[in-house]
């Protein structure tokens, strides 16, 4: 289950911690700190920047150091793989070069539906978490593990959001029937669900004392949650949603919003029926 506990929301706002959370606070377009079970991730661009995990003395800290192998010199690599995980002034000083680094690298690693999922992220303050990983047994007791790409609040509901970029990220092993199945197997699993409505119960608390969010959760129950689909830059009049949609059972609702790949904000108004592009 997901959240942190007070003395890592009080190291956070007043204590050791806090020159990271005031960074994603005064760079709120384009960094977001996000909560998991003990630990948190600050994202930037929609890649994982930084992870600070908390620990019985004190916290340890990870940046993939292969954000840097993007050019012949290698000694920053060398640099950042070199760093103790708990050596937090490290962390501090070099943060603005780990956000540079990122930058190369992603300029020749460009990921269109990350950097889109993170202009959503910063454009909707509903949004509550993102890259949501659940752990879970099949029937035949292997370990599994789905991600969710968004969790929103709409209304009185929480919507379990995946969104796409491109014709070609609709279909294949990551596409939309892979995702529609994973979450339908967390809906109709008590446990699981009830695991993701308290999650949830937690991250909103723990956004709202750092001063991320300023609302409250209204009382959740499993049969107020719903999928949606956020497709941009999607031709409608391709085939690929349709052949999708053969491969559900269709046993939960669903709705889709499409979207320009510079538009961030999203309008329920403008939801529809997802299952309405079999025919």
């Amino acid at each position: 289950m997901r959240g942190i506990n007070k003395q890592f929301i009080e190291d956070l706002q007043t204590g050791e911690l806090s020159f990271f959370l005031h960074k994603v606070k005064s760079m709120g377009d384009s960094l977001s700190i996000e909560i998991r079970n003990g630990y948190v991730n600050i994202y930037y661009r929609g890649g994982n920047l930084l992870k600070i995990v908390q620990k019985r003395k004190g916290y340890t800290f990870h940046f993939d150091s292969r954000y840097c192998l993007n050019k012949k010199d290698t000694s920053l690599h060398d640099l950042f793989s070199s760093l103790q995980s708990t050596d937090i002034e490290s962390y501090i000083n070099y943060f603005d070069l780990m956000l540079s680094e990122m930058d190369s690298w992603f300029i020749e690693h460009p990921k269109k539906e990350r950097e889109y999922q993170h202009g959503i992220l910063i454009s909707n303050p509903n949004i509550l978490d993102i890259e949501y990983q659940i752990n879970y047994r099949d029937e035949e007791n292997n370990p599994k593990a789905m991600r969710f790409d968004m969790i929103m609040l709409a209304d009185d509901s929480i919507i379990i959001a995946e969104n796409k970029y491109g014709n070609g990220a609709v279909c294949g092993s990551a596409g939309l029937s892979k995702h529609y199945k994973d979450i339908c197997a967390v809906l109709s699993n008590e446990a699981l669900h009830d695991e993701l409505l308290s999650s949830i119960k937690n991250i909103t608390e723990n956004k709202k004392d750092l001063g991320l969010i300023d609302f409250d959760v209204p009382q959740l129950s499993r049969d107020k949650t719903k999928i949606l689909f956020v497709l941009a830059d999607y031709n409608r009049k391709s085939e690929t949603m349709k052949n999708e949609i053969a491969l559900m059972n269709k046993t939960v609702p669903a709705q889709i919003i499409f979207t320009d790949t510079k538009e961030y904000s999203i309008d329920f108004t403008k939801a529809e029926d997802f299952f309405a592009y079999e025919n």
